[in-house]
């Protein structure tokens, strides 16, 4: 599924890209996987495209038109780069994709002006979709739905970078976070697909849920493997997360459910900046307060909530099989 429109994808992110021959468009074509530091052509690997996969599946699923999406498709994926421009830069990550990060090539100011780039390049794609005057209307909405997810995107980092420095923060803080920062752009995909294929607004609601749910259970998957996963699987040791002091959905809730022995230990280990936390000790802690039992259980509900979302949505059978595939794929993965 992830290669079925890919070809078209990258074409359209092409001409999305294409500019004056100045260094700017270099860093977002480079950032993009389409070319090397110095503009040459890349064999770098592009990324799964997957927002705008998910956007055209759905798209084919209600049986919409597959080339009036497209701009809109392509324009979501400049907006999850954009966002990973600025994050790259925020988190001093130097590398994406096995490459240096843009900031790390160019500098901070000119990668956070490449960043911008992208985001006003996403803007004018999704004012592209549709094939004609009539479908004005069609690209008002997609544009309109694009920059809302950006918005909710835009608090979900706040919210991130704010929970950091925050004295406490509960199960249901984060939640809430990850609602915005992880989800949003999954929500905005399934419900661009419905844009295309009718614009009923049922059937938007419908698809937003739906997309709302996988993205919460994306985010919880990849909490539980930052701690669990298999290192041999997902190439990171165990207890990844924890040694970075990420303070995820299992290690908030043993923060608020542990015996208080639990929490006062757990409390100092993820509060000192000098010696990262031990991972034997804080493992234990979190099967004393069941929190991986507890992670799991929300990754359910929230999975129940997205085939609910499904249940509703008047998908062809083709759609509704690699629909259901999405949704289990995600609550199962283990890299």
């Amino acid at each position: 599924m992830l290669g079925r429109y890919l070809e078209r994808i990258d074409a359209e992110l092409e001409r999305a890209v294409r500019g004056p021959d100045i260094p700017l468009y270099t860093m977002a074509r480079y950032q993009l996987g389409q070319v090397e530091a110095d503009g040459s052509p890349a064999s770098a690997d592009r990324g799964k495209a997957v927002r705008p996969t998910l956007c055209l599946l759905m798209c084919e699923a209600l049986g919409g038109d597959l080339e009036a999406a497209l701009p809109a498709a392509a324009g979501l994926e400049l907006l999850h780069n954009f966002t990973l421009v600025h994050d790259d830069v925020m988190d001093d990550d130097e590398t994406r994709r096995h490459r240096p990060t843009v900031w790390v090539v160019w500098g901070r100011p000119q990668a956070i002006d490449a960043g911008d780039l992208l985001h006003v390049l996403a803007t004018l794609s999704v004012l592209r979709s549709g094939r004609n005057g009539a479908s004005a209307p069609l690209a008002r909405d997609a544009t309109e739905v694009v920059m809302q997810g950006c918005r909710l995107v835009t608090e979900g980092q706040h919210l991130d970078l704010a929970f950091e420095t925050a004295a406490q923060v509960g199960v249901a803080d984060y939640l809430d976070m990850i609602s915005r920062k992880s989800a949003a752009l999954l929500a905005v995909a399934f419900e661009l697909g419905a844009i295309f294929a009718g614009n009923d607004p049922a059937t938007r609601t419908a698809c937003r849920d739906y997309g709302r749910h996988v993205g919460i259970v994306f985010q919880i998957r990849d909490d539980m493997l930052g701690i669990w996963g298999d290192p041999a699987v997902t190439g990171k040791p165990v207890g990844a997360d924890i040694q970075k002091r990420k303070k995820t959905l299992p290690i908030l809730h043993a923060l608020e459910t542990a015996a208080e022995p639990d929490r006062t230990r757990l409390r100092a280990m993820f509060g000192d900046n000098e010696t990262p936390p031990d991972v034997e000790t804080t493992m234990a802690i979190l099967k004393r307060a069941g929190s991986q039992s507890f992670t799991r259980d929300r990754i359910h509900d929230h999975a129940t909530r997205a085939s609910q979302a499904l249940a509703r949505l008047p998908v062809n059978p083709w759609g509704r099989r690699n629909l259901e595939a999405v949704a289990a794929y995600i609550a199962t993965r283990d890299r």
